[in-house]
């Protein structure tokens, strides 16, 4: 228990130390988007590259069993969110958010708590997982957004065009094009990769807390707490058991359930604005499920893992 407050404690500290420097207004408010190019863009890649490309892959084919765990975890969660909503009727915007509320994930709490968790190798594994995850969520969700809400206001060309240029994404393949081609990182580039990665997490950890909505929260409604629990609860279970059914343990069941155990993330809500989503809910959601998820990580960790 000791070893869970070690590792969750500093990262919801960098959370709140966000929030609170956002009220200062310090450094100034046109500082934090800045911040956030810089860390997605830049540190962020830089962080994924230096770990994947020094890294011992030796268990890719193992990792591929992992993925296909959560993909498939992740397409039943999406039927049983469609059979749910058949019963309920949500409005459209409000269904598209709630589904974004389950099925999204906070990349920098995942890659936070991993790295305190289980450092390189944890690492390496997590950036295996999302290298896949990444573009199959984009497709589910906006495909849910074709569904129920069909605002016109977004293309499958536009999504195509949005993976295939996702600084994670690129970040990834091309660490992992340098481990198996055995280039690996030039002797000069190796350290500047590792500094210039290092501050990626904390800053991003930062940015979340910027990110925090607190006015947004107001009385927490049935579709709030249907989505909350259903990402932070019920998925985590549902990777577990599919876990426990293809004989997925050790480190890699670890990684595939805490990935199911992140709060949603701050992109859900971009794409509720672009698509004619109910961005005041999405806004709940993101605030809510990251105060939330202190408490439900801990207890997934402790009841799962």
């Amino acid at each position: 228990m000791m070893t869970l407050f070690t590792a969750l404690s500093p990262i919801f500290a960098l959370i709140f130390i966000g929030y609170g420097l956002k009220r200062l207004h310090f450094p100034a408010e046109g500082f934090w988007p800045l911040l956030d190019k810089l860390t997605y863009y830049v540190l962020i890649p830089a962080l994924l590259v230096h770990r994947l490309a020094t890294a011992s892959l030796e268990n890719a084919t193992d990792a591929a069993v992992m993925v296909k765990v959560v993909l498939g975890v992740l397409v039943l969660m999406s039927v049983v969110l469609m059979v749910l909503q058949f019963f309920i009727k949500f409005s459209g915007p409000v269904y598209s958010s709630v589904y974004q509320g389950v099925i999204r994930y906070n990349t920098y709490v995942y890659l936070a708590l991993i790295d305190a968790l289980y450092g390189d190798e944890g690492i390496v594994l997590a950036a295996f997982l999302i290298t896949f995850v990444i573009p199959s969520i984009n497709v589910l969700s906006v495909s849910t957004f074709g569904l129920y809400v069909n605002e016109g206001r977004f293309s499958f060309k536009s999504l195509g065009r949005s993976i295939v240029t996702n600084p994670l994404i690129l970040a990834c393949l091309l660490g992992g094009f340098l481990n198996f081609s055995t280039i690996g990182l030039p002797f000069v580039l190796e350290p500047i990769m590792a500094l210039l990665g290092a501050p990626g997490i904390p800053l991003g950890l930062l940015s979340i807390g910027v990110g925090l909505r607190f006015r947004s929260l107001g009385t927490f409604k049935p579709d709030f707490w249907i989505s909350s629990v259903g990402k932070l609860v019920v998925l985590p279970l549902m990777m577990a058991g599919a876990c426990y059914v293809v004989g997925l343990e050790g480190l890699m069941r670890d990684i595939v359930v805490l990935f199911a155990a992140m709060p949603t993330a701050a992109a859900a809500y971009i794409l509720a604005r672009q698509m004619g989503g109910d961005v005041e809910l999405m806004s709940t959601l993101i605030t809510g499920q990251t105060l939330l998820a202190f408490g439900t990580i801990s207890i997934v960790m402790s009841v799962l893992l």
